[in-house]
């Protein structure tokens, strides 16, 4: 008798350690780039541009309230395209072929666009 309650309690209590495991789901995810075709799923009224395999956007308020002034020349927008697939570097979809890109001194994640006596600043769209 006093075996079967031993076995018995053995057994409950190797339940209940097993009850009371943890067991511990890594979720894990993965973040990229966003390109142009996230870009514009998420507003397809945006005002984009890819430089250095980055995309940049314009229209951001809190940008354009920020004292920043324009560093060094880094090249034109080469190309122009309104489906996403068709982007690459130099390639925006509503500025002019040949507007100019300025480097912002202040900081690094701001591009300035100029062309036709307009001045735009753009922000790097960042991994999510």
């Amino acid at each position: 008798m006093k075996t079967k309650n031993y076995l018995l309690f053995i057994i409950l209590f190797s339940l209940f350690l097993v009850g009371c495991n943890e067991s511990v789901v890594e979720d894990t995810y993965t973040s990229k780039k966003p390109d142009a075709a996230e870009a514009l799923r998420l507003n397809n009224q945006a005002n984009i541009f890819q430089w250095e395999g980055n995309i940049f956007s314009t229209n951001i308020e809190w940008i354009d309230e920020l004292e920043i002034n324009e560093d060094k020349y880094i090249g034109d927008i080469q190309f122009n395209a309104t489906k996403a697939e068709d982007f690459k570097d130099g390639t925006a979809n509503h500025l002019p072929i040949g507007a100019k890109i300025y480097s912002a001194k202040e900081r690094d994640d701001i591009l300035i666009v100029k062309y036709d006596n307009v001045v735009k600043r753009y922000l790097v769209q960042s991994e999510g």
